[in-house]
């Protein structure tokens, strides 16, 4: 019952990975095996993985993605993953020892497929925020607050996953959020455990949450999916930091306009005005 799969999807952060591995080889419950899937083909991340088999007590496994980006990674993992249970960890994230133990133990007892861990979200180099799921969350109310599940804080139940596809790759941004939706739409039970057991990093390279127009287009798509269903201020938010992104981006002058004035109708004049003068 206790047997958990772990996957680690990775993409050119071989440094962060050993780091990643480490502390999946800390765990209190160690896992059947360890899948690490590598969108990029990149030799320094074979290099860890096969360190880390040699001298770990479980397997580690390298897994070639072709297809490119973080949810196909995941859904390869998850493809070949063994276990009755899979944890997933980003590999610039970590979790403390008793993740796993907390999360299954947590997921038996209560019979839920779906449980999620509390985490530390370090903002920037020197903020740190404790954050943790709300409980008893519908697929009408999901969508009214932001959310905290992220790629590295749950553990979910193998047939779950595949209930609802796992995650949607056409999903760039929020797709973690995007797939606690579909799972609460399917009829899967969730559990939270509200202790910050996974560390969700801040660090310089490029990530997901980096303000490119990649982003802007990706919380567009999320918008389009789900907007209808959030409330008007998580809508205002992620309309206003979509918008926010294109203009910085933009070097046409009319565009940019177009989109201040976009964004003061966003924020409403007061709020946007409060928000220039704090700069």
């Amino acid at each position: 019952m206790h047997a958990v799969s772990v996957v680690i999807p990775t993409h050119l952060r071989s440094h962060l990975l050993r780091e990643s591995i480490a502390s999946v080889a800390a765990q209190t419950l160690q896992p059947v095996e360890l899948l690490v899937v590598d969108d990029a083909n990149d030799p320094a991340t074979r290099s860890v993985v096969e360190e880390a088999d040699a001298r770990l007590p479980f397997a580690v496994r390298y897994i070639r993605n072709e297809s490119g980006g973080v949810c196909h990674s995941r859904n390869k993992g998850a493809e070949a993953a063994t276990g009755k249970w899979i944890g997933f960890l980003d590999d610039d994230d970590l979790w403390h020892p008793p993740f796993l133990e907390r999360l299954v133990e947590l997921g038996e007892h209560k019979r839920v497929g779906l449980i999620i861990a509390g985490l530390l979200h370090h903002e920037d180099e020197h903020s740190v925020k404790a954050r943790s799921q709300l409980t008893d969350l519908t697929p009408a109310t999901a969508l009214l607050q932001n959310g905290s599940m992220t790629g590295s804080n749950f553990v979910i139940d193998r047939d779950a996953y595949f209930r609802v596809g796992g995650f949607d790759p056409a999903v760039t941004v929020f797709n973690d959020w995007d797939f606690f939706v579909r799972l609460l739409d399917a009829g899967v039970g969730y559990a939270v455990d509200p202790e910050p057991l996974a560390e969700w990093r801040f660090h310089p390279g490029d990530r997901i949450a980096t303000p490119s127009l990649r982003r802007a287009n990706g919380i567009g798509f999320f918008l389009n999916r789900h907007g209808k269903r959030m409330s008007k201020q998580v809508w205002r938010d992620l309309e206003t930091t979509m918008l926010g992104i294109r203009r910085f981006h933009t070097t046409n002058r009319f565009e940019k306009l177009t989109l201040s004035a976009q964004l003061i109708r966003a924020h409403g004049p007061v709020r946007y005005l409060k928000r220039i003068l704090n700069r």
